[in-house]
């Protein structure tokens, strides 16, 4: 009488076809992880920029324009965020951290170029100053590691 079952072979060759199998994914999804965390930082820094652009033309409204320059490494992440701000040209990194600020570890860092006209340039955005994965608006970065955080 034959016992039912598997033999040790039948179970190598199955766990050959898994393992080859899992080799052919693993570095397709890592590439997607890696886009993905890519397309989050490129999305993140057009939220930057744009919420820059709204500062800067609120403080032009009132004849107080924001001074040209880089603003570096603005931290989003607070304890306290503010509910307002003021728009004489010299809070924008108050209004960043009332507009797009938050709490979560998720916030990032920001960097922002403003022409002397008082608007901004380009923005820049990673989860860590020193992140392989930083977005940039309004050319975004295509590939990990094009750009870096600070200008």
């Amino acid at each position: 009488m034959r016992l039912k079952g598997f033999t040790l072979i039948e179970i190598i060759v199955v766990i050959l076809i898994i393992a080859i199998l899992a080799a052919i994914l693993i570095p397709t999804l890592a590439g997607y992880v890696s886009s993905s965390k890519l397309a989050t930082a490129n999305s993140n820094a057009k939220l930057a920029f744009e919420s820059a652009a709204t500062y800067c033309t609120s403080c032009q409204a009132d004849d107080k324009p924001v001074p040209g320059g880089t603003y570096n490494e603005i931290c989003l992440k607070a304890r306290q965020i503010p509910d307002t701000y003021v728009t004489d040209g010299r809070h924008l990194e108050d209004a960043l951290l009332s507009m797009i600020g938050s709490r979560s570890s998720a916030s990032g860092y920001t960097s922002i170029r403003i022409d002397p006209k008082g608007l901004p340039n380009d923005a820049r955005w990673a989860k860590k100053p020193a992140d392989r994965y930083v977005g940039s608006y309004p050319r975004s970065a295509s590939e990990a590691g094009s750009y870096d955080l600070s200008y």
